[in-house]
C-alpha cells in the first residue's frame, strides 16, 4: 500500500505525523510512505501546487494538522484518492484519527476496513483562469477591502433572479451549510442532499433571502463590481481576484473521505452543533463575527494569525470582529505563553 502524508510543519505535528508512520511501518512494514508539505494557498502558487500534488498513484492521502490542513488537501486533490484526517490536538468534524484511536484507526486503514463518505464540490470558473477553484464547503464572494457594499446579478439557469448590493455573497455545497452560510442566515441541510445554497450577506434589499437550487443548476453572478477589487475566497483557504462575471457548477470531481463508524446521526450532530451556536445574543453582529464565534466553539481556541489562516478573512477584519466579541463578553483572551506578541482566542 502506498500513503500519502501532507502534514503542516510545526513541532507537535511533526511529533504525531512520525508516531504515525513509525506505527505504520511496524503494522505493515512494506507499506509506502510519500511526505506532501503543507502550504497556505494564494493566488500566485494555488495553480501550481494543484499541478504537481502526486496523489494519484496513493492509496489514500493522511492530512495530519487542523482543518485548514485537511481543506488545503482536498483542494489540491483532483482526484477521488480517499482522504483521512489526523489531528493530535483540535478535533474536528472531519478529525478520524487521533492519539486515542491511532493504532485501531491505522490498523483498518492497513486491512481496508473502513466507510467511505462521498461528498460533492463546486466549481468556480471566471473569464480569468481555465482552471476551476473547486470547493468542499463554500465560495464566499466579497470586497478585498471590509465594510465596502458590492454590486451583483444573481443568474440562475439563464432567468435573473437578483440585482442588488450586499456585503457579499456565499454559495455553498450541502457540507458547508453549517459553517459560514449558517452564520449568514442560510439554512441547513439534512442528510447531503444534492442542492446549493446561495446566501447574500446583508443585502440592502431584504427580500433577497437564501435560495436552495438543484445542485446541477448553472449559477452566474455578473456586473460583480465594487470600490475595492472582488475575491473568492474558496473553503476559507484562498483569496483570488474574480472578474465582474463568473460561473459556479457542480463539480465532476467528488471526495472521498474515510470514516470509521457508521455514519453518525445527522440530527444528533446538528442539533448538538445548534445548541453551541446559539447565536441570538449575537443578534446584529456583522456575519465574520458569528463566523468567528462559530470557529472558536468547534475548533477550540485560537490565535489571531490561526483565526486568519482558517477563515481567509482580512487581518483588519478578523481584529474587528474579535474585539466585537469581546464587547458582548462571549469570548476572552490569554497570553500565549510560547510567543508574547500574540494572544489565544476562546469562548467565555
Amino acid at each position: 500500500m502506498k500513503i500519502a502524508f501532507y502534514i503542516t510543519k510545526d513541532n507537535s505535528t511533526d511529533e504525531f505525523a512520525n508516531t504515525i508512520r513509525d506505527t505504520i511501518l511496524e503494522i505493515a512494514p512494506d507499506t509506502e510512505i510519500v511526505e506532501i508539505q503543507d502550504r497556505l494557498l494564494d493566488q500566485e502558487n494555488w495553480q501550481n501546487l494543484q499541478r504537481t500534488f502526486l496523489t494519484r498513484k496513493a492509496d489514500c492521502i493522511f492530512t495530519i494538522g487542523d482543518t485548514g490542513t485537511f481543506l488545503r488537501a482536498i483542494f489540491l486533490c483532483r482526484d477521488s484518492t480517499p482522504v483521512v484526517a489526523a489531528s493530535s490536538e483540535r478535533i474536528s468534524f472531519f478529525t478520524e484519527v487521533t492519539p486515542n484511536n491511532m493504532r485501531d484507526t491505522l490498523q483498518a486503514v492497513l486491512t481496508e476496513k473502513f466507510l467511505v463518505d462521498d461528498y460533492n464540490r463546486i466549481d468556480l470558473l471566471d473569464a480569468g483562469s481555465k482552471v476551476p477553484l473547486t470547493s468542499l464547503n463554500e465560495i464566499a464572494l466579497f470586497p478585498r477591502d471590509s465594510a465596502l457594499l458590492m454590486n451583483y446579478t444573481l443568474v440562475i439557469d439563464n432567468n435573473v433572479l437578483y440585482r442588488g448590493r450586499a456585503d457579499g455573497i456565499i454559495v455553498s455545497t450541502s457540507l458547508g451549510s453549517t459553517g459560514y452560510a449558517l452564520s449568514s442566515g442560510g439554512p441547513i441541510a439534512f442528510g447531503n442532499p444534492n442542492i446549493i445554497i446561495i446566501v447574500p450577506v446583508n443585502p440592502l434589499n431584504k427580500e433577497h433571502i437564501p435560495l436552495v437550487v438543484p445542485l446541477g443548476s448553472d449559477i452566474k453572478l455578473t456586473h460583480l463590481r465594487s470600490r475595492s477589487p472582488v475575491e473568492a475566497v474558496i473553503d476559507g483557504q484562498i483569496r483570488v481576484n474574480i472578474e465582474d462575471e463568473i460561473s459556479i457548477k457542480k463539480s465532476p470531481s467528488t471526495v472521498k473521505i474515510i470514516r470509521f463508524q457508521s455514519r453518525k446521526n445527522i440530527l444528533a450532530k446538528l442539533r448538538h452543533r445548534l445548541v453551541e451556536l446559539d447565536l441570538r445574543h449575537l443578534k446584529g453582529v456583522p456575519p465574520s463575527a458569528k463566523y468567528i464565534f462559530k470557529l472558536l466553539l468547534v475548533e477550540g481556541e485560537m490565535t489571531q494569525k490561526e483565526l486568519i489562516e482558517s477563515t481567509g478573512l482580512p487581518n483588519r477584519t478578523v481584529r474587528n470582529a474579535l474585539n466585537i466579541l469581546k464587547e458582548n463578553g462571549v469570548i476572552s483572551q490569554r497570553p500565549h505563553l510560547r510567543d508574547a506578541r500574540q494572544s489565544i482566542y476562546f469562548v467565555s
